[in-house]
C-alpha cells in the first residue's frame, strides 16, 4: 500500500521546535511561581521569556488562570489578571510560540502534587489514549466526546507541506489527512487540567506528533536547546 501523504522530518521539525520552546517556557515560569504573584505577573514573565527567544506573537498573548480557592471579593481587586496565587490553588499556564511562521500551543497544569489534579489528569490521559484508536476505527471526535462529556476539545488543521486531498472540508465528519493542533481541558470542583498537542492523520493512521516523530526519526533532543 502506497501512502498518498506522509509528513517527513523537514515538515515536522519546525512544529516540534516551536512546541518544545513553548513547553520549556511554561516549565520555567511554573518553577518560578511564588505565593502572592498575580495572573498578570505570570503572563508578563511568559511574554518576556518568549520575546527573549524571539518566538512571541502579540496576536497570541499568554494566558494564566489560578483557581481552587474562593476569591475574596473586594471592590476593585477582582479584575481579570489580579487573582493572586496561594498555596492549595491550582494553575493553568498557556502560551503560543511562533517560530518563522510556525505556531505551536502549550498548556501546563499544576501543581503536580495536588491530589485533585492527579484524578483529573488520569481521566484526561484516558481520553488522550483513546482518541487515535477511535479515529482509526472511523469514529469522529464528536462521537468519542459522547463517551467523555466532561472533556472540552478544540482542534484546527495546521498548514504543513503535503498533498492534501481536494474537496475535503473541515466539519463534524472524519478528519482529513494533515497536522492538527488539538487543545483539551477537564474541569471539576474548581480545578482544571489542560493540554495542547499535535495530531497527525495520514495514510499510516492517526497518532500524536511526539509518537510520530520517534517513528520518523526526528531528532527532538536538539530542537529546544536555545
Amino acid at each position: 500500500m502506497t501512502a498518498f501523504w506522509t509528513p517527513d522530518q523537514q515538515a515536522l521539525a519546525p512544529y516540534l521546535e516551536a512546541k518544545g520552546l513553548a513547553e520549556k517556557c511554561l516549565q520555567i515560569i511554573a518553577a518560578a511561581l511564588q505565593p502572592g504573584m498575580t495572573e498578570a505577573d505570570c503572563q508578563h514573565l511568559i511574554r518576556d521569556w518568549l520575546r527573549a527567544h524571539q518566538v512571541f506573537d502579540p496576536a497570541r498573548p499568554p494566558r494564566v488562570r489560578f483557581s481552587g480557592r474562593p476569591a475574596r471579593r473586594r471592590f476593585g481587586l477582582n479584575r481579570p489578571g489580579r487573582h493572586r496565587y496561594r498555596p492549595g490553588m491550582s494553575y493553568i499556564l498557556q502560551c503560543d510560540a511562533v517560530l518563522n511562521g510556525y505556531a505551536a500551543k502549550a498548556s501546563l497544569s499544576g501543581p503536580t502534587e495536588l491530589p485533585q489534579l492527579a484524578t483529573l489528569n488520569l481521566q484526561l490521559n484516558t481520553w488522550r489514549e483513546a482518541l487515535p484508536t477511535a479515529l482509526a476505527r472511523g469514529e469522529t471526535p464528536q462521537q468519542l466526546a459522547q463517551q467523555f462529556p466532561a472533556i472540552r476539545q478544540h482542534y484546527r488543521l495546521a498548514p504543513i507541506t503535503g498533498n492534501l486531498p481536494e474537496g475535503n472540508r473541515i466539519g463534524e465528519g472524519a478528519l482529513i489527512p494533515g497536522l492538527w493542533q488539538w487543545q483539551f481541558s477537564l474541569s471539576e470542583a474548581g480545578h482544571t487540567v489542560a493540554g495542547s498537542e499535535f495530531l497527525i492523520v495520514d495514510d499510516l493512521g492517526p497518532r500524536w506528533l511526539n509518537e510520530a516523530a520517534d517513528a520518523l526519526g526526528v531528532d527532538t533532543a536538539t530542537l529546544t536547546q536555545q
